[in-house]
């Protein structure tokens, strides 16, 4: 018996006499009970005894333990005891305590003060655990536990202080809430292999506010079932989320919004997420990593990264899988974005939304290489990519890429800016339509061996302004393609191409182009080529790449290459036109005549004149045909003035010929006095096919007969003739004016 007259058991008896004793207490119970009563006594005598550390081991407590307010001075450590009441060490002051293997219904430990670590190992606890506004100056650890909240609370934490590591590993679980709104940890937070579950309403983890001084390492078969709320977080080292399991199909499954990661964040490596990630506003210092990660939350959004920003690079490389959307609307990346051989699949709705982020270098959905070796997958989109009003930095590769939305737009980058290169080449495959429409690069655009588009609109890239060139070198377009109102600044090529759309083929109206359109095109395009407007430096083209039906008008070029198609090809061409436009042959003419080819833009000036008259289908019109008709084949409607000699000299020898046939005895002579006058045949048919200028050898001689006849007919052929010259020279100056 004590001094407070209690009745000690044997076992009892003997701690008693064991704390007397001082130094270091090990007690080992042997499966024997101890009153809590009896301990609570005997760890608040700290100013009576000199006890370094209590170590009890397989004793079975009975009763409450409550060290409430009170203050215990040395570490306590239970091996394998079992507790039939929740200890009580609510604003108590520990030195330390350590829990191995031991079975309790809860733990009551609401602003305890521990000096060096609390540590539960192993330990079942069935009921809460209730850490509210804890200091604990050491570790928390909490490995291989297992806390069944009782469809309540697992663990409540809110406002816990712990000044160094968090550790809830080596098979960790708990059944029910756990919330630690507002804990600091001045260490990492590890919880490799944990596992938390949660069947009620409210979310699993509860770490709103949470602050981390070092890293946290949730990974490693880390598994959370139901919703992670990570608000406001403060994390100073890194998130490592690779092979965890987040599950909360359909609805959150981790939210994060603000949350605050001064290193890096890695959902990679096996991680797997069923429902949403929200890291809307969230800052990363380093890069965020899903490589490897799959994220299912079919229908809805699965990855949520609007408005974020990362300091460096964003990575959905080779063997990362969404099944969802993915948000990237207003984010900032200060690196690149890496999604090389990454899946995206919404088919219903959007893969990627990627309105207005802007990213500092590089944007590659692309094939991912390793040296000069492509991947065999390539990125993959079954869904709408949104990259409108999106800002890159450097390049945008889509080489190899694979973007998949029948019947709707494969991709939209409406007013996209890249201040390097866009690639969409080299395997890139677009199963729905492209809309580039406003977009701005200020190198290339290469379509290199592109595949476009089904049947209507492949591509859209009107408006665009590119600095250097526009390749469309073998690519395939299933559907039409538009490029209006565009601004290039050197070539555009579609050698090799093969352009079926079915209406419209090929749209360039009122685009300009700095350098040579270069068509060239694999086969002739199945639809119309609408160049209404068009500019260009250079036209480098064949017969063969243009289809029965244009839209010409107002197509300027300066120049054609050379060994172009032939002239009467190229007029063959015009005139199987559906209708007479005279800018065309004034155009293709223009080009032959500053190349010194003035007999071809004769050629061609002649033709157009040719469909102009047959353009005139009314009788008035018919009647002005008639009356040009005659002025192709004497002065070319004036592009071929001199005609009229060769006309002039047929007519003369003709002439002379007939009047010499008929001799001189068809003409009696005006000049009676002068008997022997000679009659020439010749002299007679030039005065007569010159109206205006008089060699006075026609007045010599009056024709009598058949010759009357014929001098009339060369008299007015003579004034056909020169009504037809002065005719087509009048037009002609009138052209030139």
């Amino acid at each position: 018996m004590n001094s407070d007259d209690v009745v000690l058991t044997t076992a009892e008896q003997e701690l008693v006499e064991e704390i007397e004793n001082g130094g270091r207490v090990v007690f080992a119970g042997a499966g024997r009970e101890i009153r809590g009563r009896v301990l609570t006594r005997e760890l608040l005598r700290t100013k009576e005894i000199r006890v370094r550390k209590l170590c009890m081991s397989d004793v079975r407590l009975t009763g409450e333990i409550d060290l409430e307010a009170g203050d215990v001075g040395f570490p306590v450590r239970l091996d394998r005891c079992t507790f039939n009441q929740p200890p009580v060490l609510e604003q108590a002051n520990i030195a330390g305590l350590y829990l191995v293997e031991c079975t309790l219904p809860g733990l009551r430990a609401a602003q305890v003060q521990v000096s060096t670590s609390l540590s539960l190992r192993h330990c079942t606890v069935s009921g809460r655990i209730d850490l509210m506004g804890a200091h604990v100056t050491g570790q928390l650890v909490l490995r291989g536990c297992h806390v069944d909240g009782r469809g309540g609370e697992a663990i409540k934490a809110d406002g816990l202080h712990v000044d160094q590591d968090l550790i809830c590993s080596d098979g960790f679980s708990a059944d029910g809430q756990t919330r630690m709104i507002g804990a600091v940890i001045g260490g990492q937070f590890i919880c490799e292999g944990a596992a938390f579950r949660n069947h009620g309403d409210k979310p699993t983890l509860e770490l709103n506010g949470l602050v981390v001084k070092e890293h946290v390492f949730w990974r490693e078969g880390f598994t959370v079932h139901g919703r992670v709320n990570l608000r406001g977080a403060q994390i100073e080292g890194s998130l490592d989320c690779h092979r965890a399991h987040f599950a909360n199909p359909g609805d959150l499954a981790l939210e994060a919004v603000g949350m605050h990661v001064h290193q890096v964040v890695k959902f990679s490596a096996g991680c797997r997420v069923d429902g949403e990630i929200n890291l809307t506003g969230c800052r990363v210092g380093g890069w965020v990593d899903f490589t490897g990660g799959e994220f299912v939350n079919e229908g809805r959004k699965a990855v949520d990264l609007a408005r974020a920003s990362i300091a460096q690079n964003l990575i959905f490389q080779s063997g990362a899988v969404v099944k969802g959307k993915v948000l990237l609307a207003g984010a900032d990346i200060g690196g690149s974005l890496w999604a090389q051989g990454g899946r995206f699949e919404n088919e219903t709705d959007t893969a990627i939304d990627a309105t207005g982020m802007h990213v500092h270098r590089d944007v590659l959905l692309s094939e991912k290489t390793l040296g000069s070796v492509a991947d065999t997958d390539g990125f993959l989109a079954r869904g709408r990519v949104v990259l409108s009003d999106v800002r890159v930095g450097g390049n945008l590769d889509c080489a190899g890429g694979r973007f998949v939305n029948p019947q709707r737009e494969a991709m939209i980058a409406r007013g996209i800016a890249v201040t390097r290169d866009a690639l969409l080449r080299n395997g890139f495959v677009a199963e729905g339509r492209v809309d580039l429409a406003d977009a701005t690069v200020g190198g290339s655009l290469d379509l290199t061996a592109a595949r476009l588009g089904e049947r209507g609109e492949a591509l859209r890239c009107d408006r665009v302004a590119v600095g250097q060139s526009v390749s469309f070198v073998k690519v395939r377009a299933e559907g039409s393609v538009h490029m209006c109102n565009a601004r290039i600044g050197a070539d555009v090529s579609f050698a090799g191409a093969a352009l079926m759309g079915s209406k419209t083929a090929l749209e360039l109206k009122g685009s300009v182009i700095g350098s040579t359109l270069r068509l060239k095109f694999a086969e002739r395009p199945t639809g119309m080529l609408n160049f209404c407007r068009l500019r260009v430096a250079t036209l480098d083209d064949r017969q063969s790449d243009w289809p029965d039906e244009a839209k010409l008008n107002n197509f300027v070029y300066s120049a054609l290459r050379e060994r172009s198609t032939d002239v009467t090809k190229r007029i063959a061409w015009l005139q199987r036109q559906p209708e007479y436009v005279p800018q065309v042959y004034q155009q293709l003419a223009s080009v032959y005549s500053a190349a010194g080819q003035h007999h071809e833009a004769a050629k061609v000036l002649i033709a157009g004149e040719d469909q102009r008259r047959c353009e005139r289908k009314s009788l008035p019109g018919r009647v002005h045909r008639t009356l040009w008709w005659i002025l192709k084949p004497t002065v070319g409607y004036g592009y071929r003035p001199l005609w009229v000699l060769g006309w002039l000299a047929g007519l003369v020898v003709a002439g002379g010929v007939v009047f010499h046939l008929l001799g001189p005895g068809s003409f009696l002579s005006t000049r009676t006095e002068v008997p022997n006058t000679r009659f020439d045949p010749w002299l007679y048919t030039i005065d007569l096919l010159l109206p205006v200028v008089s060699l006075k050898h026609s007045d010599l001689w009056v024709p009598l007969g058949v010759a009357k006849l014929w001098s009339l007919f060369f008299t007015l052929i003579g004034w056909v003739l020169a009504i037809c010259l002065v005719t087509g020279v009048g037009h002609l100056f009138k052209r030139d004016r």
